[in-house]
């Protein structure tokens, strides 16, 4: 039987890779993209196993439309994963982004997941459990900003906690359907979207205009400590093909001090981060 796994974000990143690593696992990707030259530059990696569709998750009727044409490329096949990985990241300071930003922020990596899910769930849950034991399974794609909020973040953080929230309550609501919801909270993973926040615009008053240099160091931190994509498709992997899963994969280097920092009481947290942004920026209290 052929097996499908439906993915957002599949044009570059995680999303690409997972849909590399997938494909080589033996599945058919129906992968998510924005424009026909990522389609057309995916379909050439394995035509016969990747079938790209353009997929605007902000877009409902577009959605819908990538639906109908997902359920004909299945056809008598199983989905058997859907893997929400879509997402953006607005930065600044919360008193000086944009309304239009934040909702922009949340259209795409909350709304646009929730989308994505409710149109093709029909299709996930839709199985001959005597012609198909493998499990099915929602994967949400979540970050450590969405388990501890940094400064400067505070839209894409945010919209992390939302997804955590919401996964929670899908998990919570799709027992009798045998679906299991997997989040996966990535740290610093090596994809182009540091190179891309060097030309992402940066909302911030005359009051955090020192934060500016500190970006690029805090950039070039992250790429030098980021990890291998391999580490999230072998999360991906497992999530799709384990018998039993974990409700959380969290994915970073020194996950041990991670999980120490968020056991602190929140007024040690604040000291470390305001003493790290005037050592390092000169950002100074009023």
């Amino acid at each position: 039987m052929r097996r499908f796994i439906l993915i957002t974000g599949a044009s570059s990143g995680i999303g690409e890779s997972a849909t590399l690593a997938l494909v080589r696992e033996g599945y058919e990707v129906i992968a998510g993209v924005r424009t026909n030259e990522d389609a057309e530059r995916l379909r050439q990696k394995s035509p016969d196993k990747i079938h790209p569709l353009i997929m605007e998750v902000t877009d409902h009727a577009g959605m819908e439309k990538a639906r109908m044409d997902a359920e004909r490329i299945i056809g008598e096949g199983s989905l058997v994963a859907i893997f929400n990985n879509a997402g953006m990241v607005i930065n600044g300071a919360v008193l000086y982004i944009p309304i239009e930003q934040w909702r922009q922020q949340f259209e795409v990596n909350v709304l646009g997941a929730i989308r994505t899910t409710q149109l093709f769930f029909p299709l996930l849950a839709a199985r001959d459990a005597k012609a198909d034991d493998h499990p099915r399974r929602i994967i949400n794609m979540s970050s450590v900003s969405g388990l501890f909020a940094s400064p400067f973040l505070g839209p894409y953080a945010a919209s992390k906690f939302a997804m955590e929230a919401y996964s929670d309550s899908l998990r919570r609501e799709l027992y009798m359907h045998d679906i299991q919801v997997v989040l996966i909270n990535a740290g610093n993973i090596r994809t182009p979207i540091w190179h891309k926040a060097r030309t992402l615009p940066s909302y911030l008053g005359k009051e955090y205009q020192s934060i500016m240099e500190f970006k690029e160091k805090l950039i070039d931190k992250q790429i030098a400590e980021s990890i291998p994509v391999k580490a999230i498709d072998d999360v991906v992997i497992m999530a799709v093909k384990s018998g039993k899963v974990r409700v959380r994969y969290l994915v970073m280097r020194h996950a041990w001090k991670f999980r120490l920092m968020r056991m602190l009481p929140a007024r040690w947290v604040d000291q470390l981060i305001q003493k790290r942004l005037r050592n390092s920026s000169g950002i100074r209290p009023f």
